[in-house]
């Protein structure tokens, strides 16, 4: 019998307004699931979790929802999210042993005590041993491989789907940081609103995401490509089709990387004299799932006056570099602005 199955296993935990991800620390097995969940109001049943149930939103019969559990880092429905929790441990479940894991969760810097606390209990009551914080920033840095337990200092930007988080990272700590509540999903509904009212069209919460993936862009060579989508007349009440074009959801994007640099500058400004060089030299890093969007690294560049780098593995880059901070705590002790992660 292994040691390790005796105490039970680790796993990193990163809660999203879009995504959650479960990786083990020791084995090559990890859960990404949408953070969905849909209900049947008739019964108040679970009907499907993560994938299944994000694939039935704006398909399903009217006793059916669709719920988001986390918002902007935050739990806003405690028992759906105890829910999305447990069934993800679920799936990974009878690759681990019959003991409860410790969990290790990805924070982001403006989480409160309060919401913190929510998101303990959640997780424990969702079937986890014990719970453990660790900084997302800093986990990010060590995702991309940077040196975050080094006192040279990286800025780590983390573009998700309902925050912005902007910090600076040293010595395995947040030396300062900028928490704005802004994401991908303010783009989606933009877009939406976008569609209606120059095509007069209604299009559901999965076209307006297919469309900021595939044809959104700041780059002046890609805003003439078209792309067809299909939704409702808002005049017949139809079903029909639209050619639309790169140039018509530009605007969308204004919003949210017109916060992204703002935040960035803040932490600029904060950035000590004894850091400034190597920032100036290394430059900001971009990870979380809005990095992605194309031309957004040289906005970003022509509006901060910085070298931007993004991360190729940006969904999982915080997760990954968790992973590595839990495989190293004897060896290493995290700080973090309120308190250690590692005793």
């Amino acid at each position: 019998m292994a040691f390790s199955w005796f105490f039970g296993e680790d796993l990193v935990l990163d809660l999203g307004t879009s995504n959650t991800l479960i990786y083990s620390v020791k084995k090559d097995i990890k859960t990404i699931e949408p953070s969905v969940v849909a209900v049947d109001l008739t019964n108040y049943e679970i009907v499907a979790v993560g994938e299944s149930a994000k694939n039935m939103e704006g398909k399903t019969l009217d006793n059916i929802i669709t719920l988001n559990p986390i918002k902007s880092g935050r739990i806003i429905n405690f028992e759906i999210a105890e829910v999305m929790v447990s069934n993800l441990l679920k799936k990974i479940k009878s690759n681990f042993s019959v003991i409860h894991p410790k969990i290790y969760i990805t924070i982001s810097s403006g989480i409160s005590e309060v919401d913190r606390r929510a998101i303990e209990d959640c997780v424990i009551y969702a079937g986890a041993r014990s719970v453990e914080f660790v900084p997302a920033a800093v986990a990010s840095a060590m995702g991309m491989n940077l040196p975050a337990l080094d006192p040279s200092g990286s800025i780590i930007v983390n573009i998700g789907g309902g925050t912005v988080d902007v910090s600076l990272v040293s010595l395995g700590g947040i030396v300062a940081s900028k928490f704005v509540e802004i994401g991908g999903d303010f783009v989606d509904y933009d877009i939406m609103n976008i569609i209606k009212n120059k095509y007069d069209l209604m299009i559901d919460k999965e076209t307006c995401e297919y469309i900021k993936i595939s044809l959104s862009s700041f780059l002046t060579n890609k805003i003439t490509n078209s792309l067809s989508i299909f939704g409702r007349d808002i005049n017949t009440g139809m079903p029909r089709n639209a050619v639309i074009y790169g140039k018509d959801i530009t605007s969308s994007l204004f919003p949210l990387f017109n916060a992204v640099c703002d935040a960035i500058k803040v932490i600029l400004e904060k950035t000590p004299p004894s850091m400034t060089g190597n920032v100036l030299k290394n430059g900001v890093f971009l990870t979380g799932g809005c990095s992605n969007i194309s031309g957004c690294v040289e906005y970003i560049q022509s509006q901060v006056g910085v070298l931007v780098n993004k991360t190729e593995n940006s969904l999982s880059c915080t997760c990954l570099g968790a992973k590595k901070l839990v495989e190293n705590k004897k060896n290493i002790k995290i700080k973090q602005n309120r308190g250690k992660i590692y005793e």
